[in-house]
């Protein structure tokens, strides 16, 4: 793997060409040494890394800024600079052709440390941040405004529809919509975004070990329309041990949380807490008291949550989608939505059948059908959609 980081510059007198290439050579080499020491141990070195502006800086790092550090991790940092502070300028220059001939090797990761300029700001704003990330994809799509949306791992068929729907709204004005890749809810969101934008997977694993593998095929698909996100060293296995670390980065890089549908107890519910101690917006759907895996976002409701009770409202909390509302005609209707409300005509029929009959995924399909269903054009009975008998319509 090669890593290429870009750190603020400190003041100080100018550098000769040599001495410049020199000096960025040591300090990718105390990258590697740092990553090489540090693995998942993380907590609290995102901030001190922040403070000092450099890695190098911690060759100067004081007894005070290390004791605020969790002691697991001070001890890992502290072994690394000892382990550079006996290395040389010499061994830098020497690996410095092997690092930067990359003619014969596979495309290397981003790799954003915190005092890259193209780490994230709203990540580098929150509660002990990474200290890097690690990204695989098209990283301009951290650049866009990031909408979080999660929930439970075993969701409703009205669930997994809702998640599509908001994404699928969220990413075509322009969000980028950021999950963890999990099964259910997450990657109901993920494919929700892909059929009209960009869509960001944070992992609890390596970059290159996205889980699970039900969703591999998925991970292949947000890299080429998104990306890949993870704190961890590439080759780190997936640990549920490191989820809580996961979730706060995915609160992290969106300014609001969307909770989709999560029960009592829920991991979910770990990602709003995330967002509420980072000073973002957590909204959820005000699921019926009868519904148990929607008892997650009643109790949120009860602790300050915005609901969001109307699909077809999202432009009252979400600005970029009601901007797209205004600009977009009020009855347009995409190509698909057209073939599928003519094949049903007068009669009604089920998704499955549909999705058969006109060749589109079910769960593209299953997108679609909901935003007819709530923009007044379908309505579903015993299982089966047909044309509503008020509202919208196309004759």
């Amino acid at each position: 793997m090669i890593i290429h980081a870009a750190s603020k510059k400190l003041e100080k007198p100018a550098l000769g060409r040599e001495d410049h290439a020199l000096e960025q050579d040591l300090e990718q080499e105390r990258w590697h040494q740092l990553l090489a020491h540090v693995g998942a141990q993380t907590h609290g070195l995102g901030d001190l890394l922040n403070e000092l502006g450099s890695v190098s800086a911690l060759e100067r790092v004081s007894q005070e800024q290390l004791a605020s550090l969790p002691k697991a991790t001070a001890k890992v940092v502290y072994r690394a600079v000892e382990a550079w502070r006996k290395g040389s300028a010499a061994d830098a220059c020497a690996r410095r052709s092997e690092r930067t001939d990359t003619s014969s090797r596979p495309s290397s990761y981003h790799f954003f440390p915190i005092t890259n300029q193209d780490y994230p700001e709203l990540l580098r704003c929150i509660p002990d941040p990474p200290p890097w990330i690690f990204v695989d994809g098209d990283a301009s799509s951290l650049a866009a405004p990031c909408i979080a949306i999660v929930g439970t791992r075993r969701p409703s068929q009205q669930g997994i529809r809702a998640a599509q729907i908001i994404a699928r709204n969220l990413a075509k004005a322009g969000y980028t919509v950021c999950s963890g890749l999990a099964l259910g809810i997450d990657g109901a969101a993920h494919q929700g975004a892909l059929s009209s934008g960009s869509t960001t997977a944070v992992l609890a694993s390596g970059i290159d070990r996205p889980s699970p593998m039900q969703h591999r095929s998925l991970a292949a698909r947000i890299r080429r329309a998104g990306c890949l996100v993870s704190e961890l060293p590439p080759g780190t296995a997936p640990s549920k041990y490191q989820f809580p670390r996961r979730n706060r980065i995915i609160s992290g890089l969106s300014s609001a949380t969307v909770i989709v549908e999560a029960a009592l107890p829920s991991g979910t519910l770990h990602t709003a807490a995330a967002a509420l101690e980072q000073g973002r917006e957590v909204y959820v759907l005000p699921w019926s008291v009868f519904h148990p895996q929607g008892r997650g976002c009643l109790s949120l409701l009860r602790d300050g949550a915005t609901a969001i009770g109307d699909l077809n409202a999202l432009g009252d909390f979400f600005p970029l989608v009601q901007e797209a509302t205004e600009k977009a005609p009020a009855s347009a209707l995409g190509p698909e939505a057209t073939r599928v409300l003519t094949w049903i005509g007068d009669g009604a029929t089920s998704a499955e059948v549909l999705s058969r009959e006109l060749e589109l995924p079910l769960g593209y399909l299953l997108v679609t059908l909901g935003e007819l269903e709530i923009a007044g054009f379908l309505e579903r009975q015993h299982g089966l959609y047909q044309r509503a008998t008020s509202g919208n319509s196309l004759r």
